[in-house]
């Protein structure tokens, strides 16, 4: 009998200690690979050369004839090295902090970024305090590389994190299209000159009389593509219809409860407005800050640019945009969302939205395309802080555990804008469409054309 019970104590032993082997072994993976890849992206950040004063030349050399001067000279084994580094980054679609990923997560959000360290850091920064952010997956998109940026990004240990990059940036075709072709017509010359210019695009000026600006239809290029390419080619969220995509922006800020709120919209839908096709938790109200009378208030509306600020695209609403690509790649308007306002009230029947009365994001950066005054990442930081407090002081009425209720209900339908104009090049056109397809081979066929 002693024997026996030894030789049953011995084999619980042998058993206690392959567990704790094998745990030890799966955790020692998953931190080995996060290391693997962040030492591979280390090197990656130790990129050639750094463009960013060639293209501020370039910019502000925009409507001058082509020049010989030798600080224009395009290193092309930069070029192509960024060009190489953005398509293995897109193919690896390396998650750091993969262990925190399950395959029930539903929340994506994802995050378009430009060239804004401050704000991106801050950014990070304040969703560490966000409930339940660990239970997302958060994609950065990015249009612009930059190590400072990849630094920041591969630090974060709290949530999953894929990052993923536009590949028809500016920094990636400088002197040829996408980007800007020293053969493409001046923004503001006249079309008969244009013409007898014989530059490339001479017969597509927009309805004001413009051609393209690289730098502003690059913006629509790159939301239309990170919301076909997550959908379509991140291979982990592949054959799911329930994943909601958060749209934000690097000078966001969500509240400590934002994705509770967004899940109890979610919950509450069909009890208060069943036919909604979106959910913002940001609004642009005078009484969005009035968190004391509506913490637990929602407003519905039709759907319009005024309602974008933190807006989601659920799987079954992005079917719907890329049943009607067409229309929304060929309207002369160079902003994406007054794109989807031209959608909404044409082909989607005027889409209703549900946001939350009581702001749950606020828009706190002052440098962006449309900002005309000089801006200041100073002052901005300052806002931040400001919006830390706020959120601080009504910490009180964060979290509620009353059930949903309508604070206002508009009936009112907008009339139908003229559309802004800036998108009526061709081969924008193109390369926008192509992004609704799954084959990407195709949007090699559009760059070589130009």
């Amino acid at each position: 009998m002693f024997r026996f019970l030894r030789s049953r104590c011995a084999i619980a032993r042998y058993i206690i200690i392959w567990l704790f082997i094998i745990t030890m072994f799966k955790i020692t993976t998953v931190f080995y690979y996060d290391l693997q890849q962040q030492s591979v992206d280390s090197s990656s950040l130790a990129l050639p050369f750094d463009d960013t004063n060639l293209n501020r030349e370039r910019s502000i050399n925009a409507t001058k004839p082509p020049s010989s001067d030798t600080s224009l000279a395009l290193n092309r084994t930069a070029i192509e090295y960024y060009r190489k580094y953005v398509e293995r980054k897109n193919r690896a679609q390396f998650m750091y902090n993969a262990h925190l990923f399950s395959r029930t997560t539903r929340y994506v959000l994802l995050v378009q970024v430009h060239t804004r360290v401050v704000y991106l850091k801050k950014f990070i920064e304040m969703l560490r305090s966000v409930e339940t952010i660990n239970q997302t997956l958060l994609v950065f998109s990015h249009d612009f590389i930059d190590p400072a940026i990849n630094i920041l990004i591969t630090n974060i240990t709290f949530v999953p994190v894929i990052q993923i990059f536009y590949p028809y940036s500016q920094q990636l075709y400088p002197d040829e299209f996408p980007g800007l072709d020293p053969n493409d017509c001046p923004r503001d010359m006249a079309k008969h000159k244009a013409l007898a210019n014989r530059c490339k695009n001479a017969p597509y000026p927009d309805k004001y009389g413009h051609y393209r600006e690289v730098s502003i239809v690059q913006i629509k290029h790159h939301w239309w593509w990170k919301l076909n390419f997550v959908f379509n080619s991140i291979e982990i969220l592949q054959n799911r219809s329930d994943l909601l995509l958060l749209l934000l922006e690097e000078d966001f800020y969500l509240s400590p409860d934002a994705l509770i709120f967004l899940k109890k919209m979610e919950e509450d839908k069909p009890r208060l407005c069943p036919e909604c096709l979106f959910y913002t938790l940001g609004n642009l109200e005078k009484s969005g800050r009035q968190f004391d009378k509506l913490s637990s208030k929602v407003s519905i509306a039709y759907w319009h640019a005024r309602y974008n600020l933190g807006m989601t695209i659920s799987y079954s609403l992005w079917v719907l945009l890329v049943k009607y690509a067409e229309e929304f790649c060929n309207v002369d308007d160079y902003n994406w969302d007054w794109s989807l306002v031209h959608l909404a009230q044409q082909r989607l029947n005027y889409p209703r939205v549900m946001w939350s009365s009581a702001t749950r994001l606020i828009h706190l950066g002052s440098c962006g395309t449309h900002h005309k005054k000089t801006c200041s990442s100073e002052s901005d930081i300052a806002r931040w802080k400001e919006t830390d407090k706020f959120y601080d002081v009504n910490k009180q009425y964060l979290f509620s555990t009353k059930s949903l209720s309508i604070h206002l209900r508009y009936e009112a339908k907008r009339p139908v804008k003229q559309t802004n104009g800036g998108w009526s090049d061709l081969r924008d056109r193109q390369l926008c469409l192509s992004f609704a397809l799954k084959n990407t081979k195709d949007l090699s066929r559009i760059i070589m054309r130009t």
